[in-house]
């Protein structure tokens, strides 16, 4: 990490830097940690549609510390990494192809998400399925941000739960 401002914060040792840095506000760190956990939970989306969209996000934004962390529990080839770092969409299926299409949107084109792309998104998800992509697209795209402005360190993991299910800010 570059930031020498920030300083080890009570009830972070053993944490990623991510942690270290948001637990200089510990009530943040809990509300994204609760946040983050909800999106994976909630279950309007499937993991392997969230992964592939928050790995799609990490490309685009050349973000390694988001690219190294894998939920372990959704299966992608070699072939469907190398799609997601350059934009292929043709390796998924519809429903995975209209959640990439609005995540390749979110970082520098989030004012051109059309009516007729989140319809199709919930005609492929729900209409609830659609706000929670929506809502995760978001919040894979601040994380990123974070981790990228923040310049913390990459930490490669398979984690056996979604990326901070468990709290963990890999």
């Amino acid at each position: 990490m570059r930031l020498s401002w920030i300083t080890s914060a009570e009830g972070t040792a053993g944490a990623t830097p991510l942690e270290q840095v948001l637990g200089q506000c510990p009530e943040l760190l809990t509300r994204y940690r609760a946040f983050y956990k909800a999106i994976w939970e909630e279950g309007l989306v499937s993991r392997r549609v969230l992964e592939l969209c928050r790995l799609r996000i990490a490309a685009i934004h050349g973000c390694d510390q988001e690219w190294s962390v894998r939920d372990a529990c959704v299966e992608l080839n070699d072939a469907e990494l190398q799609a997601l770092e350059t934009g292929d969409r043709s390796a998924f299926g519809v429903e995975e192809q209209a959640a990439l299409i609005l995540a390749e949107q979110i970082p520098y084109q989030h004012h051109q998400v059309t009516d007729q792309q989140t319809t199709e998104a919930g005609h492929q998800l729900s209409t609830p399925g659609a706000v929670a992509l929506l809502t995760a697209l978001a919040f894979f795209d601040v994380t990123c941000r974070l981790k990228l402005t923040l310049d913390v360190a990459a930490l490669p993991a398979q984690l056996a739960e979604p990326p901070l299910n468990r709290g963990a800010l890999a």
